[in-house]
């Protein structure tokens, strides 16, 4: 998944190290390969979006965290629970942006992983991007649930949705994820590979372990969220339909505009729309960490173009991920 979120392949592996785990036998050979690759149009792009497309999600993201978090936290806010739940989302999506995002981007720069360069830090930073990735999703999650509550039993908003009980979900969550992820303290460590490629990587008998990480971020995460916002939608209908034959039809633009102006309508579109938003930015990196694994396996065995257009692709994907920790705000 992305890496310390981006990563839930059984060897953490960024786009950076895809490419340079080519077996390169000298410093002339590097500098000829990298000739080679400046002549195929995937490598140019996926250099170009590499290089400047991170420095504009973390603006981005990090303008906006700030600003959910400040105005999620005004005192007026607070009174709602579901605004705890965001703006704990907020705080865990900067965390992706700067662990995740930013040292990919210092990676492509300085063409080393920081994540890498230590065991310490390899770990450290494993524990950390998992956790904070995880703990974000779980978050949209909860305020999904949380919406759906809001929906269907409206009578019983205050009895299921309140401060209280959303400060306890928040820790709950956040010591079930750190607990779930502290095993990589123990079963990730930097391999130096071939011509002294160093490598933040799973132990070959944790590998299942990794697989779980990535299913607490793409797999479940994605089926719940799809299985409540469908049942959102249903309810939502069903109480627009029944409003509409209580009150009669709706003749004019100023009935119709009341209808849509209604506080709960305007709060489930809303909510809706952040988890239809990871929905659709999560897939293709659920999608690309399916292909992975395989691609690990054959790349001395195929050329530099076909591997050009998987580190393309996977790049994509990663973008698109760290786009849904920058665009909640917005």
């Amino acid at each position: 998944m992305s890496e310390a979120d981006t990563e839930t392949q059984s060897v953490i592996m960024t786009p950076l190290h895809f490419i340079e785990s080519l077996n390169l036998n000298s410093d002339v050979h590097s500098v000829d390969l990298e000739d080679q690759r400046m002549l195929i149009p995937e490598y140019r792009i996926n250099k170009a979006i590499g290089l400047y497309l991170p420095p504009f999600l973390l603006l981005m993201g990090t303008f906006g965290n700030v600003m959910t978090f400040l105005i999620l936290r005004n005192k007026a806010m607070t009174r709602q629970s579901m605004n705890l739940f965001l703006a704990a989302l907020a705080i865990a999506d900067s965390i992706v942006l700067f662990v995740g995002l930013l040292r990919r981007w210092l990676g492509d720069i300085l063409q080393m992983d920081i994540q890498s360069e230590s065991d310490w830090l390899c770990k450290t930073v494993s524990v950390l991007g998992y956790s904070s990735s995880q703990f974000s999703v779980w978050q949209i999650i909860a305020v999904t649930i949380e919406c759906y509550l809001v929906v269907s039993h409206p009578l019983h908003t205050s009895r299921y949705c309140n401060l209280t009980r959303a400060k306890r979900i928040i820790c709950l969550i956040a010591l079930l994820i750190v607990a779930i992820n502290f095993h990589f303290l123990f079963t990730v460590s930097v391999h130096e590979h071939e011509h002294g490629l160093k490598e933040c990587g799973s132990v070959a008998e944790f590998r299942l372990l990794v697989t779980i990480d990535a299913s607490l971020y793409a797999l479940l995460p994605f089926l719940l969220i799809v299985i409540f916002n469908t049942l959102i939608i249903i309810q939502t209908l069903k109480a627009t339909i029944w409003r509409a034959a209580q009150n009669g039809p709706l003749i004019n633009t100023a009935d119709k505009r009341k209808v849509f102006k209604d506080n709960n309508i305007k709060l489930t579109v809303m909510l809706l729309s952040v988890s239809f938003t990871f929905l659709i930015t999560t897939f293709p990196m659920a999608i690309v960490m399916v292909f992975h694994s395989g691609w690990s396996r054959d790349i001395e065995n195929v050329p530099l173009s076909v591997i050009a257009q998987r580190q393309l692709i996977r790049t994509s994907a990663e973008m698109l991920m760290f786009l849904n920790h920058s665009v909640n705000f917005y």
